[in-house]
């Protein structure tokens, strides 16, 4: 069969499965793409309103995110996105907050809380990643399995202390990724840590739900169009069975949804294996606040991280000034708020009017004045906001790569992508996307 015959399905048109579509497209490959939202983009999904583009997803990303930056070139948007707007990064303690730029592990003695003495045991992260050595490999999570024995939290007090844990460690993971630090497992900061170091964050110039849109309009986007259930046709091909009925067959499906989704879809066509691994893929729901400023707060983008100790219902905050052209209009500002995931657990059915109050209220107790400028509210949900890594997640995520291995050799043409099966970021859909648009390309070479 020529690689012009060759087609492909990608279920899902967020980051992971636009990513996918996009490479197996530029391969050769016919990729038609199911979306059953009506716009492309997922967690980068934006709402337009009153001239500004807002995000459940405060779109905090650095230099390390080589794989998102290398996309937005692609689909021409460069120009439109970059340079990123440098963040300023804001510590809170004792009700107030304290700006800090860390340029290195010297720099943390200076976030507000943390102990000298504990700060100074720091000298020993690098020597514990240059013994972990190619376990802690960014692009290859799994391969950490083996240290996947430890909380951060635990891991923090053998070797830090408290004050650098809930001061530094914990905020500066749970702003990207939420969950507990006495859950999560270590090895998500260290390769975290990794991949990002002392990197500078920073916000695109435009929201990266255009990047969806580009892209979606150069891909086989099809809106509205929900996917029921994965299962073999005649000549053992999967097929896509619709809501509405009908069937599409194709060489390879991509299934890039989240795993309660994906195990939904595939379970007829699943062995036990496959099933553990979707089923133990666990989710803490997204509850973002966005506030549009009718001014300006300052001059520059704004960081605000909240440590657990704080009693706050905050896990981080940006404030950011509107430019010329960009997702904020010029001469106002946006403000988008994050709550900690226990707090957006607990508020399933509390009214959004609550919510706002609530959450802004407790901004403008670190930050007075954001409520004077308020012009409007919008509270954004995702109930299966982001994947955990929590203890054991890593071992169980190198048993699902194994699976899959033997699957394909076995002559299974589904696969999986998403971002629970790298890095709950940007750069982690991207990099499953990158490895389900590597194995398609493999098992079905010429």
């Amino acid at each position: 069969m020529g690689r012009d015959r060759r087609n492909v399905i990608v279920v899902g048109a967020g980051l992971a499965g636009l990513g996918a579509a996009w490479r197996l497209s530029r391969r050769g490959f016919r990729v038609a793409v199911l979306e059953r939202a009506p716009t492309p983009g997922g967690r980068i999904s934006a709402e337009r309103l009153d001239g500004f583009r807002i995000e459940a997803v405060p779109p905090v990303v650095c230099a390390a995110d080589r794989r998102l930056f290398a996309f937005i070139d692609e689909v021409g948007l460069r120009d439109d996105v970059l340079p990123l707007r440098p963040l300023i990064r804001s510590f809170a303690h004792a009700g107030g907050l304290r700006d800090v730029e860390l340029r290195g592990l010297a720099d943390v003695r200076r976030i507000p809380g943390v102990r000298l003495r504990e700060a100074l045991r720091l000298v020993r992260l690098p020597r514990l990643l240059a013994r972990y050595g190619s376990r802690i490999a960014p692009d290859r999570p799994a391969d950490a399995a083996e240290l996947d024995d430890r909380s951060l939290a635990d891991f923090c007090a053998l070797y830090f202390g408290r004050s650098v844990l809930d001061r530094w460690m914990a905020p500066l993971t749970t702003s990207a990724a939420l969950g507990e630090p006495g859950e999560m497992s270590r090895v998500q900061f260290l390769l975290d840590y990794r991949r990002r170091g002392a990197s500078r964050p920073g916000l695109p110039r435009a929201s990266l739900s255009e990047v969806a849109e580009r892209a979606g309009a150069r891909l086989s986007v099809q809106c509205g169009i929900e996917a029921q259930s994965l299962e073999h046709s005649e000549d053992g091909r999967p097929r896509v069975r619709l809501r509405d009925g009908r069937a599409v067959a194709a060489d390879a499906v991509v299934l890039a949804v989240p795993a309660p989704q994906a195990l939904a879809l595939a379970d007829p066509l699943l062995g036990p294996a496959d099933r553990s691994g979707l089923s133990a893929v666990a989710y803490d729901p997204i509850l973002t606040v966005a506030a549009g400023l009718c001014r300006p707060l300052a001059p520059r983008p704004q960081q605000l991280l909240v440590p657990r100790s704080e009693g706050s219902p905050i896990e981080s905050a940006t404030i950011e000034p509107g430019l010329p052209a960009s997702r904020v209009p010029e001469g106002r500002g946006l403000v988008l708020v994050r709550a900690r995931g226990d707090f957006a657990a607990a508020s399933g059915d509390t009214p959004d009017e609550a919510i706002a109050k609530e959450m802004l209220g407790a901004l403008e107790a670190l930050r007075p004045g954001v409520e004077r400028a308020v012009e409007f509210s919008r509270v954004l949900r995702a109930p299966l906001g982001m994947p955990r890594f929590d203890v054991g997640s890593y071992r169980e995520l190198s048993r699902f790569e194994r699976v899959q291995r033997d699957r394909r050799a076995a002559g299974r043409r589904f696969y999986f992508a998403g971002d629970y099966l790298a890095d709950p970021s940007f750069e982690g859909a991207l990099a499953s996307a990158e490895q389900a648009a590597d194995a398609v390309s493999e098992d079905l070479a010429p």
